[in-house]
């Protein structure tokens, strides 16, 4: 009974870690991401020199995809500044298409349910856009995956 709690107690202490020690958490999530990146880009050029035999075009693009892979790992290793910025655009990015999906919705739905529900969707797009505003202050970027860790860790812990 235990070990089945341990998923729920290990996310809720990472969880106040990270809203502890915000900067220290957004600069690891930094670095982890670049090294991520950087074996993608490594993937790229393995995929590159595979391809390049059947295919020269296909070979060069996979390389020159390799090649900004291992520019963006470098520039985003520890680079707390453009890790938040990178993640605000996401979320931007996600809260306009959102929108749109929602304006869509609107005007091809024909029952009240549906247009309620594409209603619902263009103001969680607005949320996302205001989100993207506090997301781009690495603090507060800590403070909402601390706070989102935090809830999982409580619900995996009343619920299993």
């Amino acid at each position: 009974m235990a070990e089945t709690k341990l998923p729920g107690l290990l996310t809720l202490i990472l969880g106040i870690l990270v809203i502890i020690f915000p900067l220290f958490s957004i600069f690891t999530l930094s670095v982890l991401t670049g090294v991520a990146v950087l074996f993608l880009a490594l993937w790229l050029f393995l995929l590159g020199m595979n391809a390049w035999k059947v295919s020269r075009g296909a070979g060069v693009l996979y390389v020159v995809l390799g090649i900004l892979g291992v520019i963006l790992a470098a520039a985003l290793a520890g680079n707390v500044t453009l890790f938040s910025f990178l993640a605000a655009f996401w979320i931007y990015l996600t809260g306009i298409i959102l929108i749109i999906a929602g304006v869509a919705s609107l005007f091809s739905r024909e029952h009240r349910a549906g247009m309620v529900a594409g209603l619902s969707v263009v103001v969680l797009g607005v949320l996302y856009i205001i989100l993207g505003v506090f997301v781009r202050n690495p603090v507060f970027l800590a403070w909402l995956i601390g706070l989102s860790l935090v809830i999982d860790g409580i619900g995996l812990l009343l619920y299993e």
